[in-house]
C-alpha cells in the first residue's frame, strides 16, 4: 500500500532468453519503449560472449539488467524470485525445451515464432502446459503479424463484401548476403526441415487466417529449390482449400532478386489487398486497399506495430496475473494453438511439396 492505502502494482521483470540478431534488433528497441510499465532484469545466452555483449547494449536503458550464460546462469534466472516472466527467442530445435523449463518454474513466457520445429513437437508442447497446475502461467507465442492492425481492418473489408472466391498470396524474399539472417547457421540446420520457409512461412500464414478470417483444410505444393545458396527448398507453390470451400494459392521464394509481400482476397463484392510497402517518410508498413464493384478504391496506410502490440498485450496480462487484479480472458492472439495451427499449413505444404506433391489435410486436433 502506499501513503494513500492505494494498493502499489508491481511491474513486471523480464529475463531475455537468447541475444541473436532478431532478440538484439528487434526485441530491446521494444523492451526499451516499455520502460514505463515493465523492466528487464537479466538477458542470458548460452555463451558468455553474447550475453556480455547484449548486456552492453541494454545498459544504456536498463542499469540494473545482469547478464548470465549457460545451464548454470539459465537455471538461476528460473529459480530467480526477481523474474515474473522470460521472452524466449532461440533457436527452433532448442527452444521448446527452455519455454517448458520456465513454464514448468512457474514463469509466464512470450515466445518467438514458431511454437516449434515441427507440429509432433508443438503437440507434446500443448500438451505439457495443459498438465500445469491452475492457473498456469500466461505463455503466448510471439506472432506479429497476428497483432497488426492491417491485417484485422482487412479482415473487416473482407467480411463487409461478401462470399469469398479466391485467395492469392504472394512472397518474395530476396536471401542474398546482404541480408543479415543469410549466413544463421540454425536457419541452415539440415535438423530443421523447411529453414528459412518453415521459419518465416508462419507469418504469411497468420496473416493470410487473420484477414480471411478463415481455417485451412487442404494444402498440395510444389517445393523447389532455384538459388544454391539458400537452403532446399527456397520457393514453395501451394494451393489451398479453406473451410469455408474458397480456394487459393500461396506462393513463397527466398530465390527471389526483388521483394514483394502480397494477399488479396476476391470477394463476390469486390477485392481487399494487404501489401507492405515504404510509406511517406520511409517509414515500413502496409497498404490496405479496398476495391469495391462499381466503386471507388479506398488506400490505407498502416504503419508495423505488431511488434510492440504482442508485448504490451503480453505484459498486460503478466501485470495483471502478478497483481491478481482481474479475471479477464487473456489476449487469444497470441495462443499457442493458434500458432501451432500456422505452423501445421506450412508444415503441410512443406510435407506435400518434398513427397511427390500429395494433397495434405490438416490433422484433425489442428482443425
Amino acid at each position: 500500500m502506499d501513503e494513500n492505502g492505494e494498493m502499489i502494482r508491481r511491474q513486471p521483470a523480464i529475463a531475455l532468453l537468447g541475444c541473436g540478431v532478431f532478440a538484439r534488433d528487434a526485441y530491446i528497441p521494444v523492451l526499451e519503449s516499455l520502460l514505463s510499465i515493465a523492466s528487464l532484469r537479466f538477458v542470458w545466452s548460452r555463451s558468455e560472449a553474447k550475453a556480455l555483449q547484449m548486456l552492453a547494449k541494454v545498459q544504456q536503458f536498463a542499469p540494473d539488467a545482469e547478464a548470465e550464460w549457460g545451464e548454470h546462469g539459465l537455471e538461476l534466472i528460473l529459480t530467480s524470485p526477481l523474474v515474473h516472466c522470460c521472452a524466449v527467442a532461440l533457436p527452433i530445435l532448442t527452444q521448446p525445451a527452455v519455454v517448458t523449463r520456465a513454464l514448468r518454474a512457474g514463469k509466464h513466457v512470450l515466445q518467438e515464432k514458431p511454437v516449434a520445429g515441427s507440429v509432433e513437437v508443438g503437440l507434446k508442447s500443448l500438451s505439457f502446459y495443459h498438465s500445469l497446475p491452475i492457473p498456469a502461467p500466461i505463455w503466448i507465442v510471439a506472432e506479429n503479424y497476428r497483432f497488426e492492425p492491417a491485417f484485422h481492418e482487412a479482415a473487416a473489408m473482407v467480411k463487409s463484401l461478401g462470399t469469398m472466391v479466391s485467395v492469392t498470396v504472394t512472397i518474395d524474399v530476396p536471401m542474398t548476403k546482404s541480408n543479415k539472417y543469410f549466413g544463421c547457421e540454425w536457419r541452415r540446420d539440415p535438423e530443421l526441415k523447411g529453414g528459412f520457409i518453415l521459419d518465416c512461412g508462419v507469418h504469411f500464414v497468420a496473416g493470410l487466417r487473420v484477414m480471411t478470417g478463415c481455417d485451412i483444410k487442404l494444402v498440395t505444393a510444389i517445393a523447389t529449390h532455384r538459388d544454391t545458396s539458400v537452403p532446399a527448398p527456397d520457393t514453395l507453390t501451394t494451393l489451398i482449400k479453406f473451410d469455408n470451400g474458397c480456394s487459393g494459392s500461396m506462393v513463397i521464394s527466398y530465390a527471389a532478386s526483388v521483394s514483394l509481400a502480397c494477399w488479396r482476397v476476391a470477394c463476390a463484392k469486390g477485392t481487399v489487398t494487404v501489401e507492405r510497402v515504404a510509406g511517406q517518410g520511409g517509414q515500413f508498413g502496409y497498404h490496405v486497399k479496398m476495391q469495391p464493384r462499381g466503386g471507388d478504391p479506398t488506400v490505407q496506410f498502416f504503419p508495423f506495430s505488431g511488434l510492440e502490440e504482442e508485448w504490451k498485450s503480453f505484459i498486460a496480462d503478466v501485470q495483471r496475473a502478478i497483481n491478481h487484479t482481474s479475471d479477464s480472458p487473456r489476449d487469444a492472439r497470441g495462443s499457442p494453438r493458434e500458432a501451432l495451427k500456422d505452423l501445421a499449413i506450412v508444415e503441410a505444404a512443406l510435407a506435400s511439396g518434398l513427397h511427390s506433391d500429395a494433397p495434405m489435410s490438416m490433422k484433425p486436433q489442428l482443425v
